[in-house]
């Protein structure tokens, strides 16, 4: 089961940026790509959480995700 604070640590895997990151902040700005956000989708799948890429690059931020991904999670 994955927690908030794996997400955290595999965002900060994500991005390029070294700064703090406020948890409503998009990570766009913090040179999240398409890319990755593809392959974190994927990433997801694999460890039986449905999560489109779509669901995740509309409000890429850690609490969206982290809402997206307890949802998820706890419906499994």
């Amino acid at each position: 089961m994955l927690d908030r604070n794996w997400l955290e640590t595999r965002v900060r895997s994500l991005i390029e940026d070294e700064e703090d990151i406020t948890p409503d902040e998009s990570l766009i700005y913090f040179g999240l790509d398409s890319i990755r956000v593809m392959e974190f989708a994927t990433e997801l799948k694999e460890q039986g959480i449905a999560v489109t890429f779509e669901e995740l690059a509309s409000n890429p931020t850690i609490n969206a995700w982290w809402g997206l991904i307890s949802t998820r999670q706890n419906a499994a």
